[in-house]
């Protein structure tokens, strides 16, 4: 029948092992005192539910029938959950999105600066571009910030494809900024009190 809609599709990121080109140990555990992760803020086209894709970087668009399950915010949330409790910076498990922020030393703090399909040409790509922050909690002070971006070719044209690529994006970029705060939280100078110095501006 002419004009038929298409039928909705719902898509979700999902954590990918191993997690290709992530170095580092998760045997440092520099924090104490518990880690709090916020849902990520997603500013403009990423905040809304449909999925975004750019072509030839000049020109943006989002599928009208292909949207996320779950706000984006909240998957890269759990994500990062998932992947810290693999790769802890705490000795307890990071928790994602808790009732109470001040139980926790620490928040993960994050922030979308790109997450979308690439078309250049005949090429498809999945690329993600995440800024991160590590904040104490009892004085809101920056710890370490960081950004980190990752494009992967996706071999299949599909969104199924596009989708498990942008997943695999996520958990590298992700996973790669867990280590960095772990290397910055490991090397960071303490003061008298053992308190942490927060990160320069």
């Amino acid at each position: 029948m002419r004009g038929r809609v298409p039928p909705l599709e719902l898509y979700r990121l999902s954590a990918v092992e191993p997690l290709d080109g992530v170095a580092g140990s998760a045997s440092s555990q520099p924090l104490s005192g518990g880690l709090a992760i916020l849902p990520y803020v997603t500013r403009g086209l990423y905040g809304d539910d449909g999925i975004v894709y750019t072509v030839d970087e000049v020109s943006y668009g989002v599928y009208p029938n292909r949207e996320w399950a779950i706000p984006l915010s909240e998957m890269l949330g759990s994500l990062t959950e998932t992947i810290l409790k693999a790769r802890p910076l705490d000795k307890d498990p990071a928790a994602y999105d808790p009732l109470s922020l001040r139980s926790y030393a620490y928040q993960w703090r994050g922030s979308v600066r790109e997450f979308e399909e690439k078309n250049r040409g005949r090429t498809v790509l999945a690329a993600v571009a995440l800024d991160a922050q590590l904040v104490r909690t009892k004085d809101d002070s920056v710890v370490w910030r960081g950004t980190r971006r990752v494009e992967r070719e996706v071999r299949q044209g599909t969104m199924p494809a596009i989708v498990m690529a942008l997943s695999e994006a996520a958990n590298e970029v992700i996973a790669s900024l867990v280590e960095e705060a772990r290397a910055a939280a490991s090397s960071l100078m303490t003061d008298s009190s053992g308190s942490v110095k927060p990160a320069p501006n």
